[in-house]
């Protein structure tokens, strides 16, 4: 063997171990022998390289002065090794298969577990794993990173800093603030409760030790917030709430200023967040408080931007949940104002009372042709509403058509141009990687499409933008072109990142759709892609039991592990399930090796109903069973079942 081969076993030797680790506990029989098994490899190269030393980029790979890219095992070792934030690694001489256990277990953790724990290097005991080095990125130097592990990089900095009352770090924090909440999506903002801790303990903090900075903060939170421009189920608006508990109504009324006399984008559908996030309660002070700020209206008055949003806030339609003793506030300041000529002919206000007027013609006309004729009048202003992305507009229209072409059906031909210039909005805007928060509604109630199958074929396997609206949408309008679907996934088969991008976007699709794109992926893949496959139909309503048993039947053993823990999840296929792992007939022990993975999968799922099986196997005659009966013994002891 040449040093080339060593290092190529070596490397494929590391990926396996590795996927091994992510299936299996760190003391279960298969991953130990796994390790071993890699071990021989590390010293065979050991032979042409000592210190064995790995330099990580993003993804490739710098060992023995060479760099290693662009093949897909060094970028998927690559990603593997920076999303765990590891810089290098080395092993040395005298390497002991315990050390290199807990080194396989460290990088296999999450990547929240091993921010939790302040890095790898952290977690291996220096002086237990002397012969492993690991040599951590600078969490500093992340700050500019993309992608998910981005959120979990500013949970762990965040409480780290508050934990050591960083005062430098904290100030670094709070004057970058803007930057990391353009990183925080709005999902993990409301659902991820470690980040909500931490971002509310920071403004604890800041409340105390530095009250303007406090309240600088907390209006990015706001901004953040109002931009996704979605009308927040009321237990989104208790979370979002958490984040102002120490804002008293002077704060809340310097926001309000702030937003109307600085902010272009304040509309009405953050004024609605603002009303429903101080509380029906705080009104009255919230407003009193604002208009003592305003006494003086001199700055005001002489913002003419100002003045137009609080006419445009005042003119739209009047939601519930708008409070109208802010609305009566905005009024009282526009009251005493002497508008000059520019300020009275306001076009922008005239244009958009024209909108709303033709949205309430559209809702009320019966007569076919001035129906025809306000349809086509919006289609011509369609362009300029989605251009502003005015998405209140939007949903007020469609909620219009859809009302109307459900109680009358005939009337459909009318509404043709709206229906292709909502179709355009909505299948340009669906591939943005940050999209608004209400875009749900808009994919789930198109009913046509203004483009054909080959653009998003293009979109998903040449620009590789892969989003679950956007399958979605090619399934609802292109089902004929499945085949061509199926054929580009294919060609796409050593692509882990982008195979897992389909898989974690199916979850939009209607379950038996996804059950067989699944399958496809799970025919053409390798092992790796075949049990996160399995592990994404874990996630599914409906499963295919015929497949998940033919896994059963012919499948490596982590795969029959992903397999078991769908089928187990029925009884009656349970009973199915472990009848034909554990009754195997095995004359002079040639099912053995089947037989004894078989029972160390069924251990590692705490399979106690396959407690009678066991004892069968435990009781089975001839030499060459003794291990099969020494295993079988073994698990019935661990669960405390007898054998009698």
């Amino acid at each position: 063997m040449d040093k080339e081969e060593a290092l190529n076993d070596f490397l494929k030797g590391l990926r396996i171990v590795l996927n091994n680790a992510l299936a299996y506990s760190k003391d279960h029989p298969y991953l130990i022998k796994s390790v071993e098994n890699f071990k021989q490899k590390i010293d065979a190269l050991f032979t042409f390289l000592s210190p064995i030393k790995i330099d990580i980029a993003v993804d490739s790979l710098f060992i023995d002065g060479r760099k290693l890219e662009k093949v897909f095992l060094y970028v998927e070792l690559a990603q593997i090794f920076h999303q765990r934030k590891i810089k290098s690694i080395e092993l040395r001489q005298g390497l002991m298969i315990e050390e290199l256990i807990d080194f396989i277990n460290g990088v296999s953790l999450p990547t929240k577990e091993i921010l939790r724990q302040k890095g790898l290097k952290n977690i291996l005991n220096r002086e237990k794993n002397p012969h492993v080095v690991v040599d951590d990125l600078d969490y500093s130097q992340l700050l500019g990173a993309e992608g998910e592990e981005v959120k979990d990089v500013w949970v762990y900095l965040f409480k780290e800093a508050l934990e050591k009352k960083d005062s430098q770090r904290i100030n670094a924090f709070a004057d970058n603030f803007e930057r990391i909440m353009g990183k925080i999506k709005m999902k993990d903002l409301l659902e991820d409760d470690e980040l909500k801790k931490n971002l509310n303990d920071f403004l604890s903090y800041l409340k105390e030790n530095q009250g303007e900075k406090f309240y600088k903060c907390s209006k990015e939170i706001f901004k953040a917030t109002s931009k996704n421009k979605a009308v927040f189920e009321e237990a989104d608006i208790d979370k979002i709430k958490a984040f102002f508990k120490n804002f008293n109504a002077h704060d809340f009324a310097n926001l309000l200023w702030d937003e109307i006399t600085t902010d272009e984008g304040f509309d009405t559908l953050s004024f609605e967040l603002f009303s429903r996030l101080t509380g029906e309660e705080s009104h009255k002070e919230v407003a009193s408080s604002f208009l003592e700020k305003a006494v003086n209206k001199e700055s005001f008055q002489k913002n003419p931007k100002a003045i137009k949003k609080t006419q445009h806030l005042l003119s739209a339609p009047r939601e519930q949940s708008t409070s109208e003793v802010y609305r009566n506030t905005l009024t009282a300041l526009l009251k005493d104002i002497s508008f000059g000529q520019e300020s009275f002919f306001d076009r922008d206000l005239l244009h958009r009372n024209y909108l709303f007027i033709l949205l309430n013609l559209l809702g009320d006309e019966r007569n076919i042709e001035r129906l025809r004729l306000i349809s086509e009048r919006l289609s011509r202003e369609l362009e300029g509403v989605t251009k502003d992305r005015d998405y209140e507009y939007l949903k007020g229209l469609s909620d219009i058509l859809n009302k109307r072409k459900k109680e009358e059906p005939l009337l459909k031909d009318a509404f043709n141009g709206l229906d292709r210039g909502i179709a355009k909005f909505v299948e340009g805007i669906i591939w943005e990687e940050n999209p608004p928060v209400g875009l749900e509604y808009f994919v789930d109630t198109l009913e046509r499409t203004s483009l054909n199958a080959d653009f998003y074929l293009d979109k998903i396997f040449r620009e590789d933008e892969v989003n679950p609206y956007g399958l979605q949408l090619f399934f609802r309008f292109f089902s004929k072109a499945t085949p061509l679907f199926y054929k580009n996934l294919e060609s796409r088969y050593y692509d882990l990142e982008f195979l897992e991008k389909i898989m974690k976007s199916l979850a939009k699709l209607n379950p038996s759709l996804s059950k067989e794109i699944l399958k496809h992926i799970f025919y053409f893949a390798n092992e790796i892609i075949k049990r996160e496959v399995l592990k994404a139909m874990q996630g599914l309503a409906e499963f295919d039991e015929e497949f998940l048993f033919s896994v059963l039947q012919r499948g490596e053993v982590s795969l029959k592990r992903e397999a078991l823990a769908i089928l187990v999840r029925d009884e009656n296929l349970r009973e199915r399930a472990l009848k034909g792992l554990l009754s195997i007939r095995s004359p002079w022990g040639k099912e053995n090796k089947v037989i004894m993975e078989n029972i160390m999968v069924i251990e590692d799922l705490g399979l106690k109903e396959a407690g009678d099986y066991l004892v069968s196997l435990s009781k089975r005659h001839f030499f060459w069973n003794r291990n099969i009966r020494k295993k079988a013994s073994e698990v019935l002891k661990k669960w405390n079942v007898r054998k009698d």
